[in-house]
């Protein structure tokens, strides 16, 4: 995925509406769940074993940099059910190890880093996650969330430094609220999504 090079990104890019994005390059990643099993609980691993999750099947993902920070936008279809006790969420993630693996949001190993987003939320956060439900919260290096849902679609932009991309790859999570989807039950992008400077 080329990540587009712009010279006022804060005031083009910081809205997921804004329309800088149109001329963005955008790709559709495939969602899928973290195995059952992997699952950090043997309660969770009972509960949802026979309980369909990560009910999101794909989100489209775009990238853009002004040289200091790296935007993501994210898009992806909303449950047209209301949600109950959970929000909706989302992150984009970036490797934290050599092989780090994004299926299964990292490992004790070999952990992942997440810009995340909550429906409600005043402000985004970071996150060191070392495998599905065992996060870690950071100290945010400025990282930044805004969010619109429009016809049915949730669109957001997570923003933080530019040098979250010199991993050269990226993932997606999006956590559908309605269906009670947090922690390890997201929908996760099934392998990394290469970042390619424009």
């Amino acid at each position: 995925m080329k990540v587009s090079k712009v010279s006022d990104a804060a005031s083009s890019l910081g809205s997921p509406t804004a329309a800088g994005w149109s001329s963005a390059a955008a790709e559709t990643v495939k969602l899928g769940a973290i195995p059952v099993a992997a699952q950090p609980t043997a309660y969770i691993q009972e509960a949802w074993a026979k309980r369909p999750y990560a009910s999101t099947s794909r989100a489209k993902v775009a990238a853009a940099t002004d040289g200091e920070r790296l935007y993501v936008r994210l898009e992806w279809a909303d449950d047209a059910k209301a949600n109950g006790e959970f929000p909706d969420g989302a992150a984009v993630v970036f490797p934290g190890a050599a092989n780090s693996a994004v299926e299964t949001l990292g490992s004790a190993a070999a952990p992942v880093g997440l810009w995340y987003w909550q429906n409600g939320r005043a402000e985004a956060l970071e996150i060191e996650s070392h495998g599905p439900g065992v996060f870690r919260k950071q100290a945010s290096d400025g990282i930044k969330a805004t969010a619109a849902l429009e016809s049915g679609r949730w669109s957001v932009v997570l923003s933080g430094p530019a040098t979250a991309a010199k991993g050269g790859k990226v993932g997606v999570v999006v956590w559908n609220g309605t269906n009670e989807e947090r922690a390890g039950l997201g929908a996760v992008s099934q392998g990394w999504l290469g970042l390619e400077q424009a």
